[in-house]
């Protein structure tokens, strides 16, 4: 699996995460992960 497509990943998690109420700086970090893992 490529970092491009676990970054994906992150980021539908992230989004999910958010559409549910989760913790705000819980939904950063996937975002965040999702990021560095693009960079």
């Amino acid at each position: 699996m490529e970092n491009k497509e676990i970054a994906k990943i992150l980021e539908e998690l992230a989004l999910l995460l958010e559409i549910k109420g989760e913790n705000v700086f819980k939904v950063r970090a996937y975002q965040n992960a999702a990021r560095t893992l693009y960079s």
